[in-house]
This record gives C-alpha cells, structure tokens and sequence, in this order.
C-alpha cells in the first residue's frame, strides 16, 4: 500500500505585489524565501517531487495555505 508524506506551506505575500512577506513549511519559518514569489516556491516544492494537493487563500489575512504530498519512502 502507498503510503505520503505531507508538507504545510502558508505563505504570505506583500500587498499589491508577488513577492513574499514570510513563508512557513511544517511551522518553521523559512527565511531564505523572503522576497521570492510564490510561483518560484512552487515550482522549487515540484522539482523535489512534492506535488501540491490544495490551494486556499485567506481574503482577510492575505495568506495563502498550500498542501502538497509525496510518496513515502519506506526502507
């Protein structure tokens, strides 16, 4: 039986641009990504084989949460 691996992503873009405020995966802040887009963050979690589940956006907040799932390796 397959069996995932999941990643939480809330991203937090600046007002009126595309650019990234903060992002945090699995809770932990990654501040590497601070002034990146969200299209490059994405495009980076496919190339290590995440692919993205959901997409939900907060009107009120401004934040974006993503859900992206991999196949587990199991040894």
């Amino acid at each position: 039986m397959q069996k995932w691996e999941y990643l939480l992503a809330e991203a937090s873009p600046y007002p009126f641009g595309d650019k990234l405020i903060t992002i945090y995966i699995n809770g932990k802040e990654w501040r590497e990504w601070k002034d990146r887009t969200l299209y490059q963050l994405v495009n980076y979690l496919g190339n290590e084989g995440w692919e993205l589940v959901t997409f939900s956006h907060n009107s009120k907040s401004d934040n974006n949460y993503l859900i992206f799932k991999r196949p587990k390796i199991t040894i």
